[in-house]
């Protein structure tokens, strides 16, 4: 019996040994709000495989970038490594993980494998010495009878018909003029526009860093909005360079809008301050890709000037 048993195993060590490694690992296991972090997947295997599919599963967090690593083979391993980047915008503990990942041969799934989990926790930036905003003082109690403001109440309900009657009428007035309107500007023109507006103010050296960006993110994603024809208020930093990917062709432009949108959130979020020369170069970033929708505007068979 135990020679049966023991050639069982010889058998068996084959298949058993053909299975995939993965593991998962993290560039740091505690992190502050807005911070890099990046995680790094290594699968080894001995089958024949040509490429990995990693599914990422949803948390707290914002998937930044992933990058694959040129498989490495050797006589008994074929080695395949995936980092991804990752920032989280809320403190405490995140689990991260299990991933899920297909081996693929030819297009064809061959093996699936699910990665370890790491632990991250991400704290705030204010130290134990700084002073975080204070609680809202409570609400002060109201005394008598509330009744006497509903004269009030009805007065300001007669305003409020009043003026929603006045603007149907106007709006009917004007419908029946059919006055011609001058066709809007070209998206590129009117984000030129509005950033000439917003330099003129010189927000930065006022040291109101988090207004500019918030004026600067909204001018990017009403550009985006009209230029590519999606409502970039709706989604968040990293799913707005994703769709850009692949709607817009040009790597310059979509590089320069991941870094206008990072380095905002690094402000408004993580509360930090960036060097006047880090404002400073945001600009030319940003007339490149002006000057990229000027030139596509251009008739085709326009001759160039003398």
């Amino acid at each position: 019996m135990r020679p049966f048993t023991a050639a069982c195993l010889l058998l068996a060590w084959p298949l058993t040994s053909a299975a995939a490694q993965v593991t998962l690992s993290a560039s740091a296991r505690t992190a502050t709000i807005a911070e890099h972090v990046e995680l790094r997947l290594i699968v080894r295997t001995l089958e024949n495989i040509d490429e990995i599919n990693v599914t990422i599963p949803a948390g707290g967090y914002d998937i930044i970038s992933r990058q694959n690593q040129p498989p490495m083979q050797t006589t008994e391993w074929r080695t395949f490594e995936q980092v991804i980047t990752i920032a989280f915008f809320k403190t405490g503990d995140f689990t991260v993980g299990p991933l899920a990942v297909e081996l693929l041969a030819a297009k064809t799934v061959k093996e699936s494998e699910t990665s370890g989990t790491v632990t991250i926790r991400v704290r705030s930036l204010l130290g134990e010495n700084d002073k975080d905003i204070k609680p809202l003082k409570k609400l002060l109690a109201m005394r008598g009878d509330p009744r006497h403001l509903l004269k009030y109440a009805a007065g300001s309900m007669l305003l409020l018909l009043l003026a929603i009657t006045g603007w149907f009428l106007l709006k009917k007035r004007a419908m029946k003029k059919d006055l011609p309107r001058a066709a809007p500007l070209a998206p590129e023109i009117e984000l030129e526009m509005r950033i000439r507006e917003l330099r003129q103010k010189n927000l930065p050296q006022q040291g109101e860093f988090r207004q500019f960006f918030i004026s600067l993110s909204d001018m990017i994603k009403r550009f985006i909005e009209r230029a590519y024809e999606f409502n970039a208020a709706d989604f968040t930093t990293a799913e707005t360079i994703e769709r850009l990917r692949n709607s817009e062709g040009d790597g310059e432009i979509t590089g320069s809008m991941e870094t206008i949108f990072q380095q905002a959130d690094l402000v408004k979020f993580a509360r930090r301050v960036p060097e006047q020369e880090a404002v400073a170069s945001l600009y030319p970033l940003i007339a490149a890709v002006i000057i990229k929708h000027k030139k596509r505007r251009e008739p085709a068979g326009a001759e160039p000037h003398a």
